[in-house]
């Protein structure tokens, strides 16, 4: 496959790519794209070929196995042929999901991370597109979530980098039909048993029909919603008070701060330390006791995966099983 070719086509695909690695690229990195054979990496896949060949850096694609469907060995096949006609290198990684113990969305996702995270790339490409953004508002929403959360998905996390958040599936859909892609289609992605499948298939059709710019408004939002979090984070950092950005901490950081400060600094604490904050029923709880319990107690709160806990005039935070 031509890559350099149709040159007359706007292709914003690839400059969005373009302007991601643009600022961040350097001489002798290598570049990584999470490739599922579906739409979405298919489109990112080729875009970033297509650069590859001008811009002359290392590029492999990444196909994670899940095992999880009876095409799955198909699947394999077809991104390896894929990457062949690119010229790019493919690697194929076989997961057993049924060994993470969790969800299965939860434990493919944590699954596939993994390997992509331990991969030798300097960046990591990842095919996440505006209309998964906006779902992604539109169920942290739902779930209750605060600002970090309707900040959905961010463009760069670590290595990890999404090109495509402002462009709609209507633009990478163009893209692949353009360029005459094929790619496969995941039999899941049409089971709205799932809570993303049913908010794209059922909710986002009549949101659509009522607000035809949806998606792009909720894909503002969420940038808006992340320039706000910087703002909470870097306030947090303030209220810390150059002590280190971890546990355990001295109780009286917590108690000078008013209310919303507090549950903002254990928030952002916990984030740091890749820890998912507490429903606000419970944080509230847990700030409350801090911040009038007596020298002779010793507030503790328990949660799925850690513990919170004070002495000796300090929060500690330990996994679940591990505090005395």
């Amino acid at each position: 496959m031509d890559v350099s070719r149709n040159k007359s086509f706007p292709d914003v695909v690839k400059k969005a790519v373009a302007d991601c690695l643009g600022p961040r690229l350097r001489s002798g990195q290598s570049i990584g794209v999470a490739y599922s054979g579906g739409l979405d990496s298919t489109v990112l896949l080729r875009a970033t070929a297509s650069l590859a060949y001008e811009w002359s850096f290392p590029l492999i694609a990444i196909h994670v196995h899940h095992g999880l469907s009876q095409n799955a060995d198909q699947w394999a096949l077809h991104c390896q042929q894929i990457c062949t006609e690119l010229g790019v290198r493919a690697q194929i990684s076989r997961v057993d999901v049924s060994r993470m113990g969790s969800g299965i969305e939860d434990a493919a996702r944590r699954a596939r991370y993994q390997v992509l995270s331990e991969s030798a790339a300097d960046w990591m490409l990842l095919a996440h597109h505006g209309n998964d953004q906006a779902e992604t508002v539109l169920h942290n929403l739902l779930r209750g979530t605060g600002v970090r959360g309707a900040a959905a998905m961010p463009a760069e996390r670590g290595k990890f980098l999404r090109p495509l958040l402002e462009l709609s599936r209507e633009a990478l859909h163009d893209y692949a039909c353009h360029f005459d892609l094929g790619w496969v289609e995941d039999e899941s992605n049409q089971d709205s048993d799932y809570t993303r499948n049913y908010l794209r298939h059922q909710v986002m059709p009549i949101i659509q029909s009522r607000f035809p710019q949806a998606v792009m408004q909720l894909v503002g939002a969420a940038r808006r919603f992340r320039e706000a979090q910087c703002l909470l984070d870097e306030l947090a950092l303030v209220d810390i008070e150059g002590h280190v950005p971890a546990f355990p901490l001295p109780i009286s950081l917590f108690v000078r701060l008013s209310t919303p400060r507090a549950k903002n600094l254990l928030r952002a604490l916990l984030t740091w330390q890749d820890l998912q904050a507490p429903d606000e029923r419970r944080l509230n709880e847990f700030v409350r006791q801090l911040k009038t319990a007596g020298a002779d107690r010793h507030p503790r709160a328990d949660f799925q995966s850690f513990c919170l806990f004070c002495g000796k005039g300090r929060i500690y935070l330990e996994p679940r099983g591990l505090q005395k």
